[in-house]
């Protein structure tokens, strides 16, 4: 994954720089393709197609894009400007005939963007609201070792002093955290091209229980809190084969190493399943989505660094057989999360006490967002775990 120059995309002959005139570039980012030649550019795009979709999409691109949508539907930023009266204009109206015509039309599984046109090389996908007219830009190219990969050019044209405000605001997390899982999907979905199941048969289900009498009593009770004013329960079914404590048997030392969401590994003893599902769930530190909600927006006080009493920076507080809970606290509010592994079901719990009114306000509108992410968190632990 790396962020290339600007120039990498300004001093090669791509067709959209007659279009674009008026943009400026933003980013542009590699998506290495090991093994790939010229013509490989279709297939490529054709893998991306098939790995998109909103289960499919990179966990943190999944909360950011949910938090983006509910307040821009709150605050009108999304609404689309494409049409023949609207201000912004589609750069469909710029093409020549020959792009006009060209024969391929994809998404490149990169909806809403709409498709402008597509060659054997490249493509381009646009998007109008009333705060940015933005263009992704995909162009295949050499990489310097014999092969080719995929340069991904992110062009913009703010709309007015909003737009501009806007595209300041949301750089950091389209650099840092957006992009970056955008890439590696990418670059994952051209590791599995043509391997049999990478399209996937549908995602696994995954059973909820939201509100406090909906829980089930064993998880429930696992709590610590005095009292519960929020609680959400999400269960996988799994046949992931890790082992329990009474597999592990005398081998107490016997460690696993799992590669965490975060993208760093830790050593989790082969009897702590509940710990292993918990790392993979939200890994050994929080990640910036993590910190965004957690600390950010929640004023949760998380510990720093990798430590054997914390996972994400939320303390262990206890553990059983088959489960673990995690606590932290804010000024206003206080969680557990508790994790359960037993009979071939993983769930994750969410128990929250609102220490102040403000909690009332702050995090009904977040649990919307952590409701609708929770079972492809479960899903991206579940491939974490299988293929540790």
């Amino acid at each position: 994954m790396t962020r290339l120059p600007d120039r990498v995309h300004t001093e090669r002959p791509w067709r959209i720089h007659e279009l674009t005139g008026d943009f400026r570039v933003e980013d542009v980012w590699a998506v290495r393709t090991p093994g790939a030649g010229p013509h490989d550019f279709p297939t490529l795009l054709a893998a991306m197609q098939a790995s998109a979709g909103p289960a499919k999409d990179p966990l943190p691109s999944r909360f950011l894009f949910a938090v983006r949508r509910r307040i821009g539907a709150l605050l009108g930023w999304d609404k689309p400007l494409t049409g023949a009266g609207d201000p912004v204009p589609s750069l469909r109206g710029r093409l020549p005939r020959d792009l006009r015509e060209a024969p391929g039309r994809s998404d490149a599984g990169l909806a809403p963007l709409a498709s402008l046109y597509e060659l054997g090389d490249e493509c381009a996908l646009e998007r109008a609201t009333t705060t940015v007219h933005a263009v992704i830009h995909l162009g295949w190219a050499p990489d310097g070792s014999g092969g080719h990969e995929l340069h991904m050019a992110v062009l913009v044209k703010p709309n007015g002093l909003r737009g501009r405000l806007y595209m300041a605001a949301i750089a950091p997390f389209r650099r840092l955290v957006v992009f970056p899982a955008l890439v590696r999907q990418r670059e994952q979905a051209w590791r599995d091209r043509g391997r049999p199941g990478a399209e996937g048969g549908g995602a696994a289900a995954v059973g909820r229980a939201v509100g406090t009498h909906e829980i089930p009593e064993s998880i429930r009770a696992l709590s610590s809190l005095s009292r519960i004013d929020y609680a959400d329960v999400f269960t996988l079914s799994t046949d992931t084969n890790v082992g329990t404590d009474a597999d592990a048997g005398a081998d107490t030392d016997a460690v696993t190493n799992v590669s965490a969401g975060t993208g760093t590994g830790t050593n989790v003893r082969a009897g702590t399943t509940a710990e292993l599902w918990a790392r993979a769930l939200f890994g050994d530190v929080p990640d910036p989505v993590e910190r965004l909600i957690w600390q950010g927006l929640l004023g949760l006080r998380l510990s720093r660094g990798r430590s054997p009493g914390t996972v994400a920076g939320w303390r262990i507080a206890e553990r059983g057989e088959d489960w673990i809970r995690l606590e932290a606290a804010s000024w206003f509010l206080t969680g557990n999360l508790v994790v359960r592994a037993a009979d071939g079901r993983v769930s994750l719990g969410t128990f929250l006490r609102y220490d102040h009114p403000l909690a009332r306000a702050v995090w009904p509108p977040l649990s919307a967002v952590h409701r609708r992410l929770a079972p492809g968190l479960l899903r991206d632990a579940a491939a974490t775990v299988r293929a540790a």
